[in-house]
């Protein structure tokens, strides 16, 4: 028996080493930042967002769920999608028309936000685990780091430098918000719209850039979950 209880005492520790993983890939990607290598900053940010989602369900699969895990997780989406992401756009605008202040005001608010997201995160309940109370700062991080892929484009920017200070504030105004969003099992009860979002976004990919495809559809989840929240608001 206690051979046994040694085999498995690491399956609860490997969702945290999921999540130090990530914290080590925000740390490299401020970096490559510094060093303005914004696409290689930007795969890191991309891989994480995916790994966000991996470490949880490897928590509840294998038993690993915790107080300190659940810190832990917070923490570090902070400095991924907060602290990582801020350097990125300032580094990334900052011989743009909105690079240093304008833009430096619009990224402070958006942290804020994104620790009063994290906040309000961890004292939730959780019962509904299909829906998130206001955007994620995962998925927010995630669309603000491929509006820099698209701006980056191959040639030419897709997307204007100006489009930024709007994209922040409207983020950090969904995060904030009580606008329920669907997670990723929540959106498989809308398999027609996905489909049809995935199609549309397959072919801007081939006709432009995939940079642009994937800002596409994660511009069409964000107006989906507040559309649907308006709509469902008057009925």
């Amino acid at each position: 028996m206690a051979d046994l209880s040694q085999a498995t005492a690491w399956k609860p520790r490997l969702a945290n080493l999921i999540t130090f993983t990530t914290l080590a890939m925000a740390i490299a990607s401020i970096a490559l930042s510094i060093e303005g290598a914004y696409r290689l900053a930007c795969a890191l940010i991309l891989t994480g967002y995916l790994l966000d989602g991996v470490d949880g369900e490897v928590a509840r699969r294998m038993g690993g769920i915790s107080d300190f895990g659940t810190q832990l997780d917070s923490l570090v989406d902070l400095v991924h999608f907060g602290v990582a992401i801020t350097v990125l756009i300032s580094q990334h605008l900052r011989n743009g028309p909105v690079g240093g202040w304008p833009i430096w005001v619009f990224l402070v608010g958006y942290v804020i936000a994104a620790c009063f997201r994290l906040a309000r995160f961890n004292l939730a309940d959780g019962n509904n685990k299909q829906v998130t109370t206001g955007l994620t700062i995962s998925t927010g991080g995630a669309y603000l780091t491929l509006t820099v892929l698209a701006n980056l484009g191959f040639g030419q920017p897709f997307v204007s430098d100006w489009i930024f200070l709007p994209l922040l504030l409207i983020v950090s105004l969904l995060m904030v918000s009580r606008i329920p969003f669907p997670d990723l099992k929540g959106l498989l009860h809308y398999r027609v719209p996905v489909l049809a979002t995935f199609g549309a976004g397959a072919l801007v990919s081939l006709w432009l850039s995939w940079e642009f495809g994937l800002f596409a559809m994660w511009t069409v989840y964000v107006l989906f979950g507040t559309i649907r929240a308006g709509i469902r608001a008057f009925d």
